[in-house]
């Protein structure tokens, strides 16, 4: 199916500015199965939380930079280049990606992340399918996920986001210890407590 791209342009709330380009996904027909894109809840957070403060964990967060890019779109779409593809004005392309925009987008990029997870070891919780699991032996790792910002607690998060970046490829930003994450700042009393 014939679809058209267009540039969004933002400015975000620290003044940074960003560019992306978005597939008109208004022009593609209603997928059939979920354009669901996981989001772990503000509870699972808290309690994973309070169990990485029991075990000793270290926590940090990473955000996914451009996740859906990540992903594959599974739907048949195609643009006319323009001017601004140079000598491929005129050209028939193929969507191969999951542009922002398409309705499945979200859930190309939920399996993809799903996929790497479980490749790594890790399984979803039974009570929040947006917390990762894994047992270390000694301890057990937590990886929250919503959409494209993990929460990552572990004794080597490190570890983690290494593979993330050099194993899939994922271009991570904002990896450290986790200070703001969704909404939420996070700092450490005086006696040292999240």
């Amino acid at each position: 199916k014939f679809i058209k791209l267009h540039l969004v342009f933002d400015v975000k709330f620290d003044l940074r500015r960003k560019a992306r380009l978005v597939a008109g996904g208004h022009m593609t027909d209603p997928p059939r199965d979920s354009t669901y894109s996981g989001v772990v809840s503000i509870r699972s957070v808290r309690l994973v939380l309070l169990m990485a403060e029991l075990n000793n964990l270290e926590v940090k967060t990473a955000d996914v930079g451009n996740a859906y890019l990540e992903a594959h779109t599974k739907e048949k779409l195609y643009i006319k280049a323009g001017p601004d593809f140079d000598e491929l004005e005129g050209h028939t392309l193929i969507i191969v990606k999951a542009l922002y925009g398409l309705k499945s987008s979200g859930a190309r990029w939920h399996d993809t992340m799903f996929d790497t997870m479980r490749e790594n070891g890790y399984f979803p919780c039974l009570a929040d399918p947006n917390v990762w699991l894994k047992d270390r032996g000694e301890y057990w790792e937590y990886v929250c996920v919503y959409v494209d910002d993990l929460i990552i607690c572990s004794k080597k998060p490190t570890e983690i986001t290494d593979a993330l970046m050099n194993e899939y490829k994922f271009k991570l930003k904002g990896s450290g210890p986790i200070k703001f994450h969704l909404g939420c700042d996070f700092f450490r009393d005086d006696e040292g407590n999240l």
